[in-house]
């Protein structure tokens, strides 16, 4: 007697999906939405274009971002401890998205105890690739953003603004002036949704100034807007109620909640504008005009908010490899939370593989890089280095150091790997569809399986943002450091503790890497960062005055110091006492 057993179609489907799974299957991805590029009349003045890239999950919502909110001071401004550089001219040119964020870095660096910088608009505007290359208009005094100039400061640098100074037309890049800081590490907070004023706060006061942008008239839409706003004087607070899209960036250095207006509620940002000090005002502090405030979320602004990271000297003996020269113009994916990365790279110089560098697209759960010595096209093997289980809280570029960094001769190559598990986002792989492809380069994988990898450049036009930060010199590691060689990680007590203003926090590093040194509150408020910076393996100590962020002497009470380096982190109690 014969006897057949039926099988559903959806149980065959499910069994050809493990299938091919498991075995690796090369398929197209598709791509997340964009925004169509096309040439704007830029009003003088102003000057910001939208990124081509969409993404409209990133509200810089309470309900949907995971920064940490807390108390904050009703009134907050990062000129009161002499965190921002003097207010520029960016004249009758639409280049205000190079002073924002030129601004935006010069904070940084101050608040990293740095010096004072001028950095360059002039270079920042008309070397970046979008204007040597004229894609999509270009920028100079055409307009351009934040993610542009993100892009140009990572694959070089700043520039003094004594070695390349501003002219207010589009002019032709001076190429040949010495980079100062290169950035590492660049957040978004928001696309274009404007950010919850709760939001943008708890960034200003733990990171520093905001890359922001807001409506002005430029579109010619509303002139009685735009009239308001030329000639205002900084003798009262703007408010208006049209939600148009941003056409200025400007940098947002505080907050007053005090401030009222012709709104419904009182409060308000302080803001830098790049429009010299004959235009605007004080606003609650300084002699230096310039300034103004404004209502939250009044005119649009909050949206397309960012800020720098993390930043090193540039290093004149190293490479930077990448086939993205647009930088991030575009997501892809397999509508999945989860996607895989692989860049083909080959050493032009006999160097170490010191830092891998990437874009993100949403909040990530996880993130592995893997460097691999050899691949078919098909599949990877000889496991050079990897980074494993990381995790970022806001999207943006970001680069890691690698823990034990190969060798690479020149003229070999390489493969560099990534998987990126975004928190919602199913376009998860950064791709660039500005610049030429390269073929047989980069390729995307839904499964980062043998058989899986589908090649990105002759198929899509599109090479993956997956980048190499090479050294000639190895980052300092273990057998580097004179004396004792820490055996781990360790956060010593401090000294003296109790304290009355002074003490010393000591700690130790088994090998280079990025350290954060922070003081709390028993409320999880962070008080000040001591430490933000990648540090030497060895024996450290940082002392702490009993200040704040902007330089006020705290409380008299218990208060926690966190160590962060790498998977590392402790915490131990301090008390202060006046």
């Amino acid at each position: 007697m014969n006897s057949s057993i039926r099988v559903s179609p959806a149980v065959m489907l499910l069994a050809l999906i493990i299938c091919l799974a498991s075995t690796g299957y090369s398929q197209a991805p598709s791509q997340g939405p964009t925004r169509p590029q096309v040439e704007r009349d830029v009003l003088p003045g102003r000057g910001f274009v939208p990124p081509p890239v969409i993404l409209s999950h990133l509200t810089g919502k309470v309900s949907s971002t995971p920064v940490q909110l807390s108390a904050l001071p009703t009134r907050f401004d990062w000129r009161e401890s002499g965190m921002v550089t003097s207010v520029k001219n960016q004249g009758s040119c639409g280049s205000c998205y190079a002073f924002a964020s030129l601004g935006n870095i010069e904070a940084k660096l101050l608040i990293d105890g740095e010096a004072t910088y001028d950095f360059s608009e002039n270079n920042a505007k008309e070397c970046n690739w979008y204007e040597i290359t004229g894609w999509g208009g270009g920028t100079s005094c055409s307009g351009g953003s934040n993610y542009q100039m993100a892009n140009w400061f990572s694959k070089t640098g700043t520039v003094l603004e004594t070695d390349d100074p501003y002219v207010s037309a589009d002019v032709s890049c001076d190429g040949g002036n010495p980079y100062q800081k290169t950035l590492l590490d660049w957040r978004i907070i928001c696309d274009e949704t404007i950010a919850d004023p709760a939001v943008i706060k708890q960034y200003i006061y733990d990171h520093g100034p905001v890359f922001t942008t807001m409506y002005t008239g430029g579109d010619g839409g509303d002139p009685a807007w735009q009239a308001e706003f030329s000639g205002y004087d900084g003798s009262y607070t703007l408010y208006y109620t049209g939600s148009t899209e941003p056409d200025h960036a400007v940098l947002i250095v505080g907050w007053d909640d005090d401030l009222v207006h012709a709104g419904p509620t009182n409060g308000g940002w302080i803001v830098k504008n790049s429009w010299g000090t004959s235009w605007g005002g004080t606003c609650g502090y300084g002699a230096e005009s310039g300034y103004f405030t404004i209502a939250y979320g009044s005119a649009s602004i909050g949206m397309w908010s960012s800020y720098m990271h993390d930043w090193q000297d540039y290093d004149s003996d190293g490479n930077l490899l990448y086939y993205d020269e647009g930088g991030f113009t575009s997501s892809w994916g397999y509508a999945a939370a989860d996607g895989w990365g692989l860049c083909s790279f080959i050493q032009p110089a006999t160097s170490y593989l010191a830092q891998v560098e990437f874009w993100t697209n949403d909040v990530t759960t996880d993130v592995d890089i893997y460097i691999y010595d050899d691949f078919n096209g098909s599949t990877v093997s000889n496991l050079l280095a990897s980074k494993l289980n990381l995790s970022y809280t806001e999207a943006g570029y970001h680069s890691v150091m690698l823990d034990s960094p190969p060798e690479v001769t020149i003229g070999e190559d390489f493969y560099v790997v990534i998987k990126v598990t975004n928190v919602t986002y199913g376009y998860p792989v950064v791709g660039d569809y500005a610049g030429p492809s390269e073929s047989n380069k980069t390729y995307l994988s839904e499964y980062g399986t043998p058989g899986s990898w589908f090649e990105m450049g002759d198929n899509n036009g599109v090479d993956v943002g997956i980048r190499v930060r090479t050294s000639v010199d190895l980052p300092v590691a273990v057998t580097d450091v004179e004396g004792p060689v820490p055996s781990g990680y360790s956060l010593s007590h401090a000294y003296p503790n109790p304290f009355n203003l002074n003490t010393t926090i000591a700690y130790s590093l088994e090998r280079r890497g990025y350290v954060e040194l922070s003081i709390y509150n028993l409320m999880g408020q962070r008080v000040k960062t001591l430490v933000s910076d990648i540090m030497p393996a060895g024996q450290h100590s940082v002392a702490w005055n009993g200040t704040d962020f902007a330089g006020k002497v705290v409380a008299s009470g218990v208060y926690l110091y966190q160590l962060k380096t790498g998977e590392f982190v402790d915490s131990k109690k301090l008390v202060l006492l006046k």
